[in-house]
């Protein structure tokens, strides 16, 4: 069995709280890869994005996923801000179990715009906007993921008691 859990997808799905459930159940250690980047860097998202740009937005990222190679019993919400490149992939590979939670471009749109500190959501954005950031990413996560679950159809537990029955039986 993986001996990791790895949440990815778009902002706003539930990754870390679905992510602190199934860590709880698991008895697992539960890393939330966007507080670790701040708490490394000392700035948040979008002051590291607005000072560094995107390269070194993404080279941050990926100097953290790496650390966290080789780490077992974690469950980790991976970032959600920037469309995930192939090193990315690779990396959530590595690192265990690849699950991708789902939801509708309404849902991801509502639960973003309630957040004052969503990372690259512009001001007059729409459902639209949020359905072009999700066909942008949707094939890459849908290549990386072992499983995948609609956070639209049910709450935050049954959504970890899915990704638990499919951990346990199967092999990632």
């Amino acid at each position: 069995m993986a001996e990791n859990i790895v949440l990815v997808g778009m902002m706003g799905v539930g990754k870390t709280a679905v992510g602190r459930l199934l860590a709880e159940e698991l008895a697992f250690d539960f890393v939330d890869l966007d507080a670790e980047l701040e708490q490394v860097t000392g700035l948040k998202l979008p002051e590291i994005y607005r000072k560094y740009g995107q390269i070194r937005f993404y080279s941050e990222d990926k100097l953290l996923l790496g650390k966290q190679l080789g780490k077992s019993s974690q469950v980790f919400a991976a970032d959600g801000a920037l469309p995930p490149q192939a090193e990315h992939l690779r990396l959530w590979r590595q690192m265990g179990c690849v699950v991708w939670l789902q939801a509708e471009a309404e849902t991801v749109f509502r639960r973003m715009r309630r957040k004052k500190n969503r990372l690259f959501l512009p001001k007059q954005a729409s459902v639209e906007t949020v359905q072009q950031m999700m066909a942008e990413r949707e094939p890459l996560y849908a290549e990386t993921a072992d499983f995948a679950v609609n956070v639209d159809k049910w709450a935050l537990e049954q959504v970890a008691a899915k990704i638990l029955a499919f951990y346990r039986r199967r092999s990632c």
